[in-house]
């Protein structure tokens, strides 16, 4: 006589397999009722807003710097050439970081320098290792909020001992000026 039999752990792996799939199934065609759009990223997870389909329009700025910048620019160049690398509009985040162990303190620092950037970094030729940051501050700065901005970036890289020098915008530049200015400041 043959004896049909069940051992009771596969029969309740089965079981839980069977509730998994139809829990599935009833998932599924409850949304497809509903219209809604099953996202594959669990919302903990998404970064992109409801409005992701969304497609946005840009245009090509006509330069990287306005034209004040561009004059001070290659004025910079001119008198660090040879002797420094000099790069344009550096994200601050890319140039410090935040020191702290604490997770959540480390994120308030870093978004309040994540969207910064300096005017302008002079690094050394080899190893592009950011020796000083250069601002260039036209009339803008003396705003209440560009002040504020200011301190902040001065107290910012204070604390990582990296050298700011700020340049007053001008019509035009001596490069023996900005020259003593650079040698000054890094000794």
């Amino acid at each position: 006589m043959f004896q049909r039999y069940i051992q009771l752990p596969t029969f309740i792996f089965v079981l839980l397999i069977c509730i998994a799939v139809g829990a599935g199934v009833l998932a599924l065609s409850s949304d497809k009722r509903t219209g809604k759009k099953r996202s594959s990223v669990s919302p903990a997870t998404q970064s992109e807003p409801a409005d992701s389909d969304q497609v946005y329009t840009y245009r090509l700025q006509k330069s990287l710097f306005t034209p004040a910048e561009l004059v001070f620019f290659n004025a910079l160049q001119e008198a660090t050439s040879g002797q420094f690398l000099v790069f344009g509009k550096v994200r601050v985040a890319d140039v410090i970081k935040p020191q702290t162990s604490n997770r959540s303190d480390w994120q308030r620092a870093f978004n309040k320098i994540s969207a910064k950037h300096f005017d302008f970094v002079l690094c050394d030729k080899e190893s592009l290792k950011v020796l000083a940051t250069v601002e260039l501050d036209d009339s803008s700065h003396s705003r209440v909020d560009r002040v504020k901005r200011d301190d902040f970036l001065n107290q910012a890289v204070d604390s990582a001992k990296l050298a700011l020098i700020r340049f007053p915008v001008q019509a035009s530049y001596g490069l023996d000026d900005i020259q003593s200015k650079i040698a000054q400041t890094l000794g």
